[in-house]
């Protein structure tokens, strides 16, 4: 008889997959889908360890050497394939799974990688792998009834987070780094109990989390395939269910705002940019002091509060040459159009507003810093009006066409999604810091940050397919999307709505970047960086009253609370949605271009970020290298890793290791000299940067190899994953160099 979950600590192995079985039970609870499908309403999950190396001829080979199940708590681990292909049958078996009738759904944190490895040695349902892009599997169904998610795509967080920071009533502590991936393991080496434990940890973890969601959301059916899955219900249900009624109005709005062709989704898609990062080419490269940082509370969220949006269905123009008539469609309409524009020069120096990927023409003879174009003959691209303002404040061109013209009503968001939005906010704002309230704190920010992504989803795109064991993409029905886009009954979104969230948030961080001029350092989506802040405080005085007021005026003719959009923190003050908000800044501060930053913090830490490497693994590099010949010693480099630990559970031992390292900047420790290296010919080695490279065999392969202890053994595996750490480079276009040289020559 099931008496709930059990959060065992112990385990079994495959001798005692009897007493495993026993303890599990038999009688399970179910639920049932609508159309009469059987789920198993219990958290189970999955995962494998696995080694890799090179052979003497330097072949690369992988093969996995430990795997763990755990089943409503209770866990068991085996060693081989064959082993695992037993248990699968045992378990369909056992529970008389069918694909078609009754599904028990096992989660593995990171499917893909797992997919990988299993991919031909199970029999898959057709068309029941579903996966976002090649190899990133959400689900796969196997013929024995077994239905595999991955979880990593339901709560986008380490292991190791979860474990740590997300469980709350069956509490498991993933231990992270007690294993050692450079030494070579098969499925006949004896591990000691610490390697056994920490794989054993990373099934209970996730078994512990979907137990929790199960308990959350009311059953296993009820948790959604993707974090986004939230976020897209929660706004639904907002907006379609009118109290217990249907929101026959809500749907009425949605009829009207159809994507009437393909042209038009493809002119909308083309419109679509994302944030605006970049950095002023004066500084890229050079180290600058009290550099001041501001960003803006919640801005997409806020945008989609107090902005104007598409809200009718689009009206083709064509071609607009009359200025007159150019500017009275920009004034009153939400426009999107294409402009070709003639010999085009910068009007400021200090940044450029065009992105070269973004232009559908181009001139050969343009030229660019970094991807954004600086001058060119001509060039042709598809923007809105407020881009169109940007544009005309940053370039000076000796002509320009208007085509293409596409307007749409002007408006503000349903109310519903409005107060859906404002709901979130003040969840995220007011949980945050509430000591037994961080996961409802979680789930509130990580759906705020998703409200946006679910307007930019892709209506019309390439369908991922895995048959015969083969990945293969079948090309978009633009026209049958479309239909079935706008047909939707429970459609309450319009993609167009998502072009202009990024529009308006483009054109207030660059009222920002042009009013910093020369001062502007380095600008991120919602933030800028700056020298002279001081200078500009007036500016942000300025801007946060705007947002009041707009604020006001949408809470007026929406008829909303205007203590809705600013609720209050834990320490009982208000935050209002959508205001420039002052950071402490930088002591000193480099960029080398977008995402590329390095800096020493007003309390002396060294802190960096650059995209694609692990700064916690990167900053104690640096600091080993280059903060003098003293500390480039094995002994200081530990001590620096240990500063930059985030292991929650060594939380104190970073903290004294940092406190030694501030200390000895004392003492000579020089920190300036680690952003003095950090520059466009920096090396970072494999073993230091926090990445790994992939390499997949999707062929059969079978070899000898010798573990870490001496011990040998022929292995196989049907496919497999090759994983080895990887290097980092921080190259330069030719061309930016050349550009930087230029500019910043010119400005001496």
């Amino acid at each position: 008889m099931w008496v709930g979950y059990n959060n065992y600590s112990h385990f079994f192995t495959m001798d005692k997959i009897r007493d495993f079985w026993r303890e599990v039970g038999h009688k399970l609870p179910m639920v049932k889908t609508g159309k009469g499908v059987e789920y198993f309403n219990i958290p189970a999950s999955f995962d494998i360890e696995t080694s890799s190396f090179k052979d003497a001829e330097g072949n690369k080979h992988a093969t996995m050497y430990l795997w763990g199940i755990n089943i409503n708590g209770s866990s068991l681990i085996g060693r081989t394939w064959k082993e695992f292909d037993k248990f699968l049958h045992d378990l369909s078996v056992r529970y008389m799974l069918n694909p078609g009738s009754r599904i028990m759904v096992i989660y593995v944190h990171n499917l893909g990688y797992e997919f990988q490895w299993m991919r031909n040695r199970i029999a898959w349902v057709p068309d029941r792998v579903f996966s976002i892009k090649e190899r990133r599997p959400v689900y796969a169904l196997s013929q024995l009834g077994i239905e595999f998610r991955c979880s990593y795509f339901l709560s986008n967080y380490s292991l190791a987070y979860i474990g740590s920071e997300m469980l709350k009533t069956y509490p498991v502590t993933k231990k992270v780094g007690l294993l050692d991936y450079s030494k070579v393991r098969h499925s006949g080496t004896i591990l000691t109990a610490d390697e056994i434990r920490y794989q054993l940890d990373d099934v209970r973890v996730v078994a512990s989390y979907i137990q929790e969601k199960i308990e959350q959301d009311g059953s296993i059916l009820q948790i959604p395939l993707t974090n986004t899955g939230y976020v897209r219900r929660y706004c639904r249900n907002y907006c379609l269910q009118n109290g217990k009624k249907f929101n026959y109005n809500y749907r009425v709005l949605m009829k009207n705002l159809r994507i009437e062709s393909e042209k038009e989704y493809k002119q909308l898609n083309d419109g679509l940019m994302g944030g605006f990062t970049h950095a002023n080419p004066h500084y890229s490269g050079k180290i600058l002091q009290n550099v001041g940082s501001a960003d803006l509370t919640s801005d997409y969220p806020y945008q989609m509060v107090a902005d104007y949006f598409p809200m009718t269905g689009g009206e083709f123009i064509g071609r607009v040459d009359n200025d007159d008539e150019f500017r009275k469609l920009l004034k009153n309409y939400c426009c999107l159009f294409s402009v070709k524009l003639y010999n085009i020069t910068p009007r400021v120096t200090f940044d450029n507003y065009i992105s070269v990927s973004h232009c559908d023409l181009l001139a050969d003879d343009y030229v660019d810093q970094n991807g954004r174009l600086v001058t060119a003959e001509y060039a042709q691209l598809t923007v809105t009006e407020l881009d169109w303002d940007i544009i005309e404040a940053t370039y000076e061109f000796e002509e320009f066409e208007i085509f293409n013209m596409r307007i749409y009503g002007r408006g503000y968001l349903p109310k519903e999604l409005i107060l859906s939005i404002l709901q979130l906010y003040k969840n995220k704002t007011s949980l945050k810091g509430v000591d037994d309230k961080i996961i409802e704190y979680m789930v509130s920010k990580n759906m705020i940050n998703a409200a946006y992504g679910m307007a930019v989803t892709n209506i019309v795109r390439n369908e991922i397919q895995y048959e015969e064991s083969e990945w293969t993409k079948d090309i978009a029905n633009a026209s049958s999307q479309l239909k079935d886009y706008n047909s939707k009954f429970n459609r309450f979104l319009s993609y167009a709505w998502g072009v202009w969230v990024t529009a308006h948030a483009r054109h207030c961080l660059w009222e920002a970047i042009l009013e910093f001029g020369n001062d502007y350092v380095y600008a991120d989506t919602d933030s800028i960086k700056g020298i002279n802040f001081d200078k500009h405080k007036d500016f942000f005085t300025k801007y946060n009253r705007t947002v009041k007021k707009k604020i006001a005026k949408m809470c007026m003719e929406l008829s909303i609370p205007y203590e809705w959009c600013e609720p209050k923190t834990i320490k009982g003050e208000k935050k209002l949605i959508g205001l420039w908000d002052m950071e402490e800044g930088y002591s000193f501060f480099k960029t080398i271009g977008a995402k590329r930053y390095m800096y020493i913090n007003k309390d002396g830490t060294l802190g960096m970020t650059v995209a694609g490497v692990n700064k916690h693994s990167v900053l104690p590099y640096m600091l080993y290298m280059y903060s003098g010949e003293k500390y480039h010693t094995d002994e200081w480099l530990e001590v620096f890793k240990q500063a930059y630990d985030q292991r929650p559970e060594f939380k104190d031992q970073a903290k004294v290791a940092m406190k030694k390292v501030l200390d000895e900047k004392k003492k000579g420790l020089n920190m300036q000299q680690c952003l003095l290296y950090f520059t466009e010919n920096l090396y970072i080695p494999p073993e230091h940067t926090g990445k790994q490279t992939l390499t997949y065999i999707d062929h059969y392969d079978q070899f000898s190899v010798i573990d870490y202890l001496g011990r040998g053994r022929i292995c196989e595996e049907y496919s497999s994953v090759f994983m080895e750490p990887a290097s980092y480079s921080f190259s330069m276009a030719e061309t930016y160099v050349k550009y930087l040289k230029q500019i910043q020559d010119a400005s001496i």
